[in-house]
């Protein structure tokens, strides 16, 4: 879950786009750097969202090996 590659699908999400409306794909680079920037803001939110996640299950993880020692 890089910015980058999820930018990158916004690129892509917005040539797919002009192609289905049968547009000049390369005609205004304004639109493809709106959707990178907002597909690569979900990227960098999914990128946190992901070590967040892990630092819970490491945390529980943790609480649950302690419990078993005191049984």
């Amino acid at each position: 879950a890089s910015v980058l590659g999820w930018a990158s699908v916004g690129f892509l999400t917005r040539c797919y786009q002009l192609g289905l409306q049968k547009r000049n794909i390369f005609e205004n680079f304004g639109g493809h750097a709106m959707l990178m920037a907002a597909f690569g803001g979900v990227g960098y939110w999914a990128h946190g969202l992901e070590a967040r996640q892990g630092a819970l299950i490491q945390a529980k993880k943790e609480q649950i090996l302690r419990n078993r020692e005191r049984l």
